[in-house]
Parts: C-alpha cells; structure tokens; sequence
C-alpha cells in the first residue's frame, strides 16, 4: 500500500473518531438537560426569596364558610338601641353609617380598649391598617380569621385631625347553614412556591415577612349568599399583600382600587336611597342633615384617596 494512501486512511479514520466524541459529548450534555433535579426549582427559590426560614411547617385545616348579610334591622336592632352618642342610618338593611354627636377619642393600641361600646360586634373585626391620606383606619371581619377584602365584611372608621373617632361605616356577614367539613390546605412553603414559579409575583430579593390564615370570597351565589374560601395571606418586605387559596393553590387579583371603589359606591348608596330604604337609630329630626354630613365627609375621603393614586 502506498504511503498516500495509508495517510488517507488514517485522516477518515481520525475524522470519523472525532465525529464519534462529537456526538458523545453533545449526547451527554442533552442527558444533563434532560435529567435536571427537580429540586432546582425549590433551591432557586431559596436562593433568590428571603424569610423561608420563618415559614411554618406545620398542617393546617378550615372548613369552607357559606355566610350571608346582616340583616341589622331585623337581627341587630336590640344592639343598635344600646349605642349612644351617635346616631345611625341603616341602608337597605345591610349598609350600617354612624355619626359620633362629639368626636370620640380612643386608644386603638390599648388591648384593654373595648371597640364594642361603640361600633356593634367591634370586638369581631381587625385592624387592616390606614388610609393616611384620608385619615382612615380600616378593619376587616373576621369569622375565626379575617376576611380579605370583602365589602360585605368591612369597618371603616374616620378620624378627625386629632385622631379622634367622627364616624364609621359598617358591614357584617353571618354564617349561614351547617357548618362544613375541615379542610386540608396547602403549606405555607408551597404556597409561596406557587406564588414564585406560577405566579411571578415575587422579585429576586424579596423577602417573606409573614404568612397568615383568612378567608377570600371565593364565589358569590344567587341567593345572596357568599362562599368564603380560606385563603394564605403572604406579606411581602412589610407592605404588599398576596393572597393565595389554601385548597387550590392559586392566587388571588389584587385589590389595587378597593377602598377607591368602595367608598365611591357609598357615596352612591346614600345619594340614591329612597326614604323606605332607611332606618335612622337615636335620630330625633333632620334626617337630611345627617345623610349630607356623612356623604360630604365621605367624598373628602374619596377625593383625597384618588389624589394618592394619581400621584
């Protein structure tokens, strides 16, 4: 054999040993693709989300809760007649306003204060936090743990510039039917896990500062009643709020304009109201006066939350 010819053989040979390596190695590293642990997904969660520590590990359950509205003139008037120095409007039956005679101060930091002497069942509902900007606390209600963002289950309280109580508006739901079976929910990590990789909610840095069980009106039926769902309420970096069904695992929308969108449909409900929608408590006349007072304060607080939004 020619010496040209065995150098021929010996390239072919060669070309086709590297085109063999070739395809083991891209081989290789397909099956490295293929084959990353699931458990990257937890570790890049853990990497980038900080508070995953303070999470609780233990198993938590709560029943579905099937409620409907107060009916404050028919199952509350007894504890409307017992409030004083205020007096009340009570719109189609469900939508409680109160006007304080003076304004009232109160200590809302003090444990030993008792809210209940002057807003019924105030001992049922939580602080939420403020709207500073219209001077505004809010509370939501709670049924064993609060109820998320439910206008049917809401306190709003007014203060003058200083911090004393001038009016409030109320709303209350009561259970309906038998209570339901406890259910199995979700973990607290799961539910941040859902949060981060379906939902995209959360930012590399953020931090997990508290998790807490509510409810979330899960579907509103025809017969006025609402089925509330319990819910994870997960704080993120001491200020935002995300909600996450603790049986699905999915999130809830947020509530950017709530309170916006809240305050304006009072304003409407004491504006349209006929006569035969009100019942007035510790009224003696100038029923009038009473609606116009409520309505303009509530209107400042409105205007003064849609500013905060525009800015």
């Amino acid at each position: 054999m020619h010496w040209g010819q065995i150098k021929t053989l010996f390239i072919v040979c060669f070309l086709v040993l590297n085109v063999f390596l070739v395809k083991q190695l891209l081989d290789r590293q397909q099956e490295e693709i293929i084959f990353i642990p699931e458990t990257s997904r937890e570790e890049e969660l853990e990497f980038n989300i900080k508070g995953l520590s303070n999470l609780s590990e233990e198993n938590f359950t709560a029943p579905l809760i099937y409620t409907q509205n107060l009916n404050y003139n028919k199952e509350a008037e007894a504890g409307l007649d017992e409030l004083s120095k205020q007096q009340i409007v009570v719109i189609d039956d469900y939508y409680l306003f109160s006007r304080f005679d003076e304004p009232v101060a109160f200590d809302f930091e003090d444990q030993e204060s008792d809210l209940g002497e002057y807003v019924l069942n105030g001992d049922r509902y939580s602080y939420w936090g403020e709207l500073e900007s219209a001077r505004m606390l809010v509370f939501f209600q709670q049924i064993e743990y609060p109820i998320f963002y439910n206008q049917n289950a809401i306190l709003l309280i007014q203060l003058n510039a200083d911090g004393n109580m001038t009016q409030y508006i109320q709303t209350s739901l009561t259970t309906a039917g038998e209570p339901a079976e406890e259910r199995s929910l979700i973990k607290q990590y799961d539910a941040v896990y859902r949060l981060y990789h379906h939902s995209n909610a959360l930012e590399t840095g953020d931090t997990i500062t508290n998790v807490s069980l509510g409810y979330h009106n899960f579907v509103s039926l025809p017969n006025g009643e609402q089925l509330l769902n319990p819910t994870w309420d997960i704080q993120v970096n001491d200020n935002a709020h995300h909600f996450i069904n603790a049986i699905e695992g999915h999130n809830y929308p947020q509530k950017n304009y709530f309170f916006q969108e809240t305050i304006s449909e009072l304003v409407k409900l004491l504006e349209q109201s006929e006569s035969d929608q009100r019942e007035f408590y510790h009224l003696e006349d100038k029923p009038e006066e009473l609606l116009s007072t409520i309505r303009q304060a509530l209107v400042g607080v409105y205007h003064n939350i849609v500013e905060v939004d525009l800015e």
